[in-house]
């Protein structure tokens, strides 16, 4: 069985942990072994411990796929089959590859390209494979549902494109060969988010057991320490309230995305009723993902403009229109209205569409 322990101690290099089962004042040690001398595989077993408990894979990680391997490209699908895909608070794409024993010297250069090909998902995407996922795993849900499920688990509540072209790797092994740790130290030294995690089985008389332990990055003095807080290191709060009318009026004037206007200014058109994604699309001429990002750019202008973390609608999913939706009660309507008609706002245009040349990978297929 997995041990019960599933919130490691992160940094600990289980090479050198000391394992006892007790009973009472007797203490009996337990022998070290592998995954390939008990008979447990790398797919049927690991793969699945990864699924129930994806903690092992770090805090607050949800699963949206595994085994993925629906890649196009101009020129040839790649046949590349990612093992893990997970979705963090932050709204990153957690890229895991998993090795039953140790990992080969080029794992990272593997999860790498793995990383470079999910970076092209999409929000739809998304949620596409993961009622995929969710329903061959016995909870069927819709498109929709799964995204909705993703975008909760979101700190923003929303995916943003930005966010989701950063996405962060994961390597789970038995051991990793110097060459593989001074490449991940290197990596980290230029900005790519790589973190190293080691698992060691145990055998007892009746039980398997198995421990995992952050092995990269290692923690730093800091960690270990305490210090006087100052108010410069104080994480900030943000506050749950309402905008009010000057704060309305301030944000007619600082904000500059065409779908979060849009969205403002159907829902203050229509006070009390239910706008949704598809009206405010229709309406602004941008697409669903254009959309979600706006509404992560909204999230992060109301924090740093007013300090709060809510937005300055409502915003839940119709079960009836089977579509997000977003709504103005007739006075912050009133407010939005008044707002936009006594302010001069600049739209920004956007940046023309990058080009891309022919031996990129476009992306997961849908």
């Amino acid at each position: 069985m997995v041990s019960d322990s599933l919130t490691w101690p992160r940094g600990v290099n289980v090479a050198d942990e000391l394992v006892f089962t007790v009973s009472g004042a007797e203490a009996k040690p337990v022998r070290a072994t592998t995954l390939l001398e008990i008979g447990l595989s790398e797919r049927r077993h690991l793969q699945e411990w990864v699924l129930a408990h994806p903690e092992i894979l770090g805090p607050d990680i949800r699963v949206v796929t595994f085994e993925f391997d629906r890649w196009w490209a101009v020129g040839g699908d790649p046949l590349d089959r990612l093992d893990v895909l997970g979705l963090d608070r932050s709204g990153r794409l957690v890229v895991a590859e998993l090795k039953r024993d140790a990992a080969p010297d080029t794992v990272e250069m593997q999860a790498i390209k793995y990383a470079a090909m999910a970076s092209r998902f999409t929000p739809e995407t998304l949620g596409y494979q993961h009622a995929r996922f969710l329903g061959a795993r016995g909870q069927p849900v819709t498109e929709e549902e799964a995204l909705a499920a993703l975008e909760e688990h979101a700190d923003e509540k929303t995916l943003a494109i930005e966010t989701l072209r950063q996405p962060r790797v994961v390597l789970l092994a038995a051991s990793f060969p110097p060459v593989v740790t001074a490449t991940a130290v290197w990596l980290r030294e230029m900005g790519l988010d790589i973190t190293l995690m080691r698992f060691q089985a145990y055998r007892t008389d009746t039980e398997t057991l198995v421990t995992v332990s952050q092995l990269l990055p290692v923690p730093t003095v800091e960690e270990f320490t305490v210090v006087p807080r100052s108010k410069v290191a104080a994480q900030r709060e943000y506050l749950t309230a309402p905008l009010d009318a000057s704060e309305f009026h301030t944000l007619a004037s600082v904000l500059t995305n065409e779908g979060m206007r849009g969205a403002l200014d159907l829902s203050a058109s229509r006070p009390g009723d239910w706008v949704t994604y598809t009206e405010v699309c229709e309406y602004t001429g941008r697409s669903r993902a254009e959309l979600r990002a706006d509404g992560g750019a909204l999230t992060r202008l109301v924090k740093k403009t007013f300090g709060k973390n809510n937005w300055p609608f409502e915003s839940q999913w119709l079960p009836d229109r089977n579509d997000w939706g977003f709504r103005l009660d007739a006075e912050r309507a009133g407010w939005w209205t008044h707002a936009t008609a006594s302010d001069e706002v600049t739209t920004l245009p956007e940046p023309p569409p990058l080009d891309h040349d022919d031996a990129t990978v476009e992306g997961p297929e849908h």
